[in-house]
């Protein structure tokens, strides 16, 4: 199934603690997680500013659906995973 990174503002995320952190990002991605039976939550990227959550989902059009369809805080981007490099990557 095709991965995507949604990309998310969230304004002072870098200063919240470890357990505030967990918290504010959970409540942002988890709520996709689950919905849908092809829609699955893989992990996110934390800054200072901005969380990147990855998904699995059939398609990004599927994605902006349930995010629509939630009424869940917008996006600035959705991205598809073309290839994956680094010393671990199969």
């Amino acid at each position: 199934m095709p991965e995507f990174v949604i990309e998310k503002e969230i304004i002072g995320l870098g200063q919240q603690s470890p357990f505030q952190q967990d918290l504010t990002v959970r409540r942002s991605c988890s709520t996709l997680h689950g919905i849908s039976p092809d829609v699955q939550w893989v992990q996110s990227y934390l800054t200072e500013n901005k969380v990147y959550c990855v998904f699995r989902a059939p398609s990004e059009q599927a994605l902006r659906d349930l995010i629509a369809q939630w009424d869940l805080p917008p996006v600035i981007s959705i991205s598809e995973v073309h290839n994956v490099i680094g010393p671990d990557a199969e």
